[in-house]
């Protein structure tokens, strides 16, 4: 069981090609059953005016209503459903659509904190920094130091040899990393988390120059300095990209976390090496709705480099073909990772189910060997740098009552009665 476990990956990459797994995931499916609802919800208008213009008796009327009832059932039933399988919570109430200007002042604030703890929940650090590395420098010079004196006490003329420092395939040995100064203070680096990733203005060691912050993080947002409220849209744009972010975190960090825990529970100590995420590289939403009627031809992100990965932003070039509508939103979003390549089907299982998530594409590549064991240290197992590709669904119903106007008309969103219960007055 443990062997079909670990590859499965291979079994059904042919079908994550064609969309098989995505297209098995229970947020996609339950799509079909809420544009069927929303399209019957959308007819009651037509359905009474034919009633009033047609000559009807009693009986069609009264088929007509129970017809128009058990749509609105069925409709109100997907709207409380979908509630329930969004969980998100606001990260200050009363933000949206149209806060106080200090309650906006107190949601950048929140913003910069909740950005903060999600990536904190990481556990997620760099290389060794220059000053890690100076330090471990010290160390190993001192212990060369103690071996020939040592040596010398024994009436030797230099040390013992200690053994090779590269075994047959060039890989460092053990001894070899504790003499190499940099590849032992990165290994200790290493040890002490459990994958890599970059906060928001964070300094970077030379071994992490080139790379890009994991997080998606708004620039309206960031100088909490400012007296000034930041505008509704950008609150608006800043809480959707917030609440995507998280899910894909919260994801990552309990697929590593438990991971941790079994090793602690065999005796061992969890660190980067042992982890199915590796590296978080980037996370990013791009608040931009997708368009339905879209002629664009844009692709996804390549999963080689440590660059940021965007989505492709256009229904034409996925195999969903969705775009936003009457009754809901579409947004696309991309993961970057660095990971075991076997976990990958659980990942985006674990991602999809019981959500409004879609994967889109993946596309991957292996990540090449580290003989020096320096910089980044991913350990023994099979890592490959991953992109993927999601999209996912907001309800009008659900999301449309915290969107203020300017995104409504930005977007040519429309609202339609009572049932987007949309909020206009600023």
């Amino acid at each position: 069981m443990e062997f079909l476990r670990r590859h499965m990956f291979v079994i059904i990459s042919a079908l994550v090609a064609v969309g098989g797994i995505a297209a098995g995931f229970t947020g996609h499916q339950s799509m079909g059953k809420v544009k069927t609802a929303l399209n019957g919800a959308a007819g009651l208008d037509r359905d009474l005016s034919s009633l009033q213009s047609k000559p009807a008796n009693i009986t069609q009327i009264q088929a007509a209503k129970r017809r128009i009832d058990t749509i609105v059932a069925d409709y109100d039933e997907v709207i409380e459903r979908a509630k329930k399988l969004y969980r998100y919570q606001p990260i200050i109430e009363g933000a949206l659509p149209y806060g106080q200007p200090q309650v906006l002042i107190q949601f950048r604030r929140s913003y910069h904190d909740a950005m903060k703890a999600l990536f904190d929940s990481l556990s997620a650090g760099l290389p060794a920094s220059s000053s890690e590395f100076t330090t471990m420098k010290d160390i190993v010079d001192d212990e060369e130091a103690e071996r020939k004196v040592l040596a010398r006490e024994q009436g030797l003329k230099k040390p013992p040899d200690p053994g090779p420092l590269r075994d047959p395939a060039g890989v460092l040995t053990r001894e070899g990393a504790r003499r190499d100064p940099r590849s032992r203070a990165d290994l200790a680096a290493a040890q002490r988390l459990y994958c890599y990733g970059i906060g928001v203005g964070q300094n970077l060691p030379r071994t992490a120059r080139g790379g890009v912050p994991s997080l998606d993080f708004r620039e309206s947002m960031k100088d909490v300095e400012v007296a000034e409220p930041p505008w509704p849209e950008d609150v608006w744009y800043a809480q959707i990209a917030y609440w995507i972010q998280k899910d894909v975190v919260d994801l990552i960090a309990a697929m590593n976390n438990e991971t941790a825990e079994a090793v602690k529970k065999e005796g061992g100590t969890p660190w980067v090496g042992v982890m199915p995420i590796k590296e978080v590289i980037s996370i990013r939403v791009p608040t931009e709705f997708i368009p339905l009627d879209s002629d664009e031809e844009a692709y996804g992100g390549s999963p080689k480099g440590y660059g940021e990965a965007l989505p492709p932003g256009t229904p034409l070039t996925v195999f969903t073909h969705s775009g936003s509508g009457e009754a809901y939103e579409v947004l696309q979003f991309t993961v970057k990772l660095v990971m075991d390549q076997r976990d990958i089907p659980t990942f985006v299982s674990r991602l999809c189910n019981n959500s409004f998530h879609t994967l889109l594409r993946v596309s991957y590549a292996a990540v090449p060997p580290n003989p020096d064991m320096r910089g980044k240290i991913y350990g023994s197992e099979p890592a490959v740098i991953v992109v993927m590709d999601f999209e996912t669904i907001l309800l009008g119903d659900v999301f449309r009552r915290l969107m203020p106007s300017v995104v409504r008309d930005e977007f040519g969103i429309v609202c339609r009665g009572d049932t987007d219960a949309c909020v206009d007055a600023e």
